[in-house]
This record gives C-alpha cells, structure tokens and sequence, in this order.
C-alpha cells in the first residue's frame, strides 16, 4: 500500500486469447495491482477431469480464478505463490479423484507481476516467472524482456528430433512424442526446468525481475504462442513488438500471426511442433 493509502492499480489496454487448435489452454488476467499470463500443457496421458475441455485448460483457469480472488498482496508475492501451490494441488486431487501419477499431470507456464510504490512516490514492476511466457517492459527508454529460458535446452531437443522430410501436416512421430515423455522427466527437478504443476513443487523457484517504470506507460504479457512473431518467424524484434501493441495493433499483429503459420502449413520454413499455437497477449498500464 502507498504512503497515502491508495493501491496501484492495473488498468487493461488491449487483451485478445485465440486458440491454436480445438482447446485454448492459455489464460491471462488483471486484479488491482497484480496481472497474469498463463500457458498450460497437458500431462502425457488422457484428462483425468470429468468435465474439463483439457486437464491444462483446467489449471490456466484455476491459476487466474485463484489470482483474480487474492486481492492486495502488498508486496506479498512470495506468500501468494505458496498458497497458490497448495491450493493447486489440492484443488487437482478432489478434481480428479483418484491418485494421479506425477508424469501425467498437467502443467502451466506462469507470468505474474505486480506494481509497487517506492519511495519517494516512483513506480516500480516485480515480476515473477516459471516458464516461457514473456513481459516487455518499457524501464528507462528500454523495453525489457521478462521470461524463464530454462526449458529452452529441452524445446531444443524436441525441435531437433522433427527430421528434415517429415510431413509435419500429419501427427507428431515417435520420436518427437519420446522426447517430449524425456523432457518431462525434468519438470520441476534442480537439473530440469520449473512450471506451475499441482504434483510437483514448484514456489520459490520463479526467477525475479525488477524495474521501474513511468505510470501509465504500456506493459505486455504475452504466450510463445504470440512471441512466435518475434522467436519464431523473425518478423519484430521485443522492440518493434512493444511499439506496435502500445500503439494499439494488437488485433493486426494477431492476424499476421496466423497468416504467417498458415503460409508455413506444415512447418518446413519456420520450425516449431504446432502448426497453430494458442496465442494469448494483454496490454495494461499500472496508474495510481
């Protein structure tokens, strides 16, 4: 809380989520001082919740309902991330009903922040990341990037075992669905990578970012999905993307992006795993 006791406060620009296929399994969000992006996948079985269109849309949905309803944290991220562990995994237990194998639970990038006063009255951006979902952040005339790369040793290997000739319009071959059960076997471990998962551990190990920043000034949180614009087809730079959000094109930069995948149908150009990947973005601005 400010010295006036007055909260700071997001306020939304611009928020779009297109599904990549028949599930959108992404979520995003905003609740007074705090603003979220999530991007789940789904464990390497069937669902196991009755109801849910996937087990990872489930947690996206329960991640940003648990966030939306935590009010003022005051600065008390680190608490809310443990209560949100908990609260996961229990809410995962009673809605599956019955015992579930670590492996086969789902999991979920997440990228949270949240604005704070300092003293004397400046503004400044906390962010908290598990995952590569990502934050652009205008701090001192340069846009920041915010993401957790620590998976990128293993997307790396997923992409290598898509051989040169394969048809990619058709399902994704053995070896692509090995490495992705390999991968896995490091989700949430010292030597691995770290997500949000309802089985697995996982607060405290966010990496930690910080940053002033001028009110009112456009922050993004986005999914691969979206960044795929800048990471996947080479079309912007973290820069260029920034401007042209702040400067309200979310909406057009949506449409290049699926034209730019339906050009590349079966993936021989531009290498990644989906053709279409759910793509979720949210421009805010902090004030108060």
């Amino acid at each position: 809380m400010s010295e006036t006791g007055h909260h700071t406060r997001f306020r939304s620009l611009y928020r779009q989520s297109l599904p990549g296929s028949r599930v959108n399994e992404d979520a995003c969000g905003l609740q007074g001082d705090l603003a979220w992006i999530v991007d789940g996948a789904t464990g390497v079985s069937e669902g196991r919740i009755a109801g849910a269109e996937s087990d990872a849309a489930w947690l996206a949905r329960f991640i940003g309902d648990q966030l939306a309803n935590a009010g003022h944290p005051d600065g008390r991220v680190d608490e809310l991330l443990r209560q949100l562990e908990d609260d996961a995994a229990q809410a995962f237990a009673r809605a599956a009903g019955v015992p579930v194998p670590e492996e086969a639970g789902p999991s979920a990038c997440l990228g949270l922040i949240s604005a704070v006063r300092e003293p004397p009255g400046s503004l400044a951006l906390k962010g908290f990341f598990l995952g590569d979902v990502v934050a652009l952040v205008l701090s001192e005339g340069r846009v920041l990037r915010w993401t957790d790369e620590r998976a990128k040793p293993f997307e790396r290997r997923t992409l290598a075992a898509l051989q040169d000739g394969h048809d990619r319009s058709a399902d994704l071959p053995d070896a692509v669905r090995r490495q992705i059960l390999e991968n896995r076997t490091k989700l949430n471990h010292p030597d691995g990578y770290w997500v949000v998962n309802p089985l697995r551990p996982w607060a405290g190990r966010e990496l930690r970012f910080s940053a002033p920043v001028e009110a009112g000034a456009p922050v993004v949180l986005a999914t691969d999905g979206f960044m795929r614009l800048v990471d996947v087809f080479d079309a912007y730079t973290d820069d260029t993307l920034y401007r042209a959000l702040a400067a309200g094109k979310g909406e057009e930069l949506l449409g290049e992006l699926r034209d730019r995948e339906r050009r590349d149908e079966t993936r021989q150009t531009f290498r990644r795993v989906k053709t279409h990947d759910d793509a979720t973005v949210l421009v805010i601005a902090a004030e108060g």
